[in-house]
Formats: C-alpha cells, structure tokens, sequence
C-alpha cells in the first residue's frame, strides 16, 4: 500500500497544492482581519449601550425626585 506518486503527477500537483495553500492562507488572514472588526464593532455597541444604560437610570431617578418634590410642595399648599 506504500505506493509511491509518480513523478510527473506529483510535478503536476505540488503546485497547485501551494497554490491552494496560498489561497487559503490569505482567506485565513481576511477572515481574521473580519472577525477582528465585528469584535471591535461589538465592543463598540455594548459601550454605547452601557452609556445609555446609565442615562436610563439617571433618567428614572430624575423623575422619582421630581414627584417627590411634587408630593412635598402638594402637601405644603
């Protein structure tokens, strides 16, 4: 079962064999390079949500105080 290519297949195919591996070596870098800046772009977004997470709760206790004073003041008058 140790058969041995015969030379002028593998001359056929070595270099379509490095040609493939080239190809496939690049491909491997774009596609590093794509998930590279989904995950910065990831990242990006969930900055942004916990800046508006924060605004919400700003938010929140912003309208709890103002009812509070509303209740005061109704309760002065």
């Amino acid at each position: 079962m140790g058969e041995k290519v015969p030379g002028w297949l593998e001359r056929l195919l070595l270099p379509k064999l490095s040609s493939l591996e080239g190809e496939l070596k690049a491909f491997r870098g774009e596609g590093q390079g794509e998930f590279k800046s989904i995950h910065s772009e990831i990242r990006r977004l969930d900055t942004r949500i916990d800046a508006l997470e924060k605004r919400l709760d700003l938010t929140e206790r912003v309208t709890s105080l103002e009812a509070r004073v509303e209740a005061l003041q109704a309760g002065k008058a």
